[in-house]
């Protein structure tokens, strides 16, 4: 099983640019030289955030100037699929990388830090 992320847990504002989710998932934190040469891409991070005043998720990378290229909006599920393709395209000669996965709300496949249904007490969808 992959990493698993909870779309719910993207809620809260960040408090500096409450526009978008405190809450972020870094696809990778940078692009390996040979994935940079082969397809001409600059060294970046690709993160997951939600845009609140949207409701769209975002997929985006952040460059070490330090401006930012949304890449990807749309759905949850969709943003996903995305950023596994990019890890993908950008780490897949390392070998085999377990895809980000969404959270089901319940174990195994449940995200232990950001569900709210994380707590067997609390009431699931």
């Amino acid at each position: 099983m992959g990493v698993v992320i909870c779309p719910l847990g993207f809620d809260d504002p960040d408090p500096k640019r409450p526009e978008y989710s405190l809450h972020e998932v870094d696809f990778y934190a940078y692009v390996p030289y040979v994935s940079r040469m082969k397809y001409g891409v600059k060294l970046h991070r690709l993160s997951l955030r939600k845009n609140l005043r949207t409701g769209l998720f975002e997929v985006y990378r952040y460059y070490p100037e330090g401006h930012e290229e949304v890449v990807f909006q749309g759905g949850f599920k969709e943003a996903l699929e995305f950023g596994n393709k990019e890890v993908e395209k950008y780490w897949g000669y390392f070998g085999r990388k377990e895809p980000y996965e969404e959270c089901q709300h319940r174990y195994p496949k449940i995200d232990r830090l950001f569900c709210p249904y994380r707590d067997s007490n609390t009431q699931r969808p």
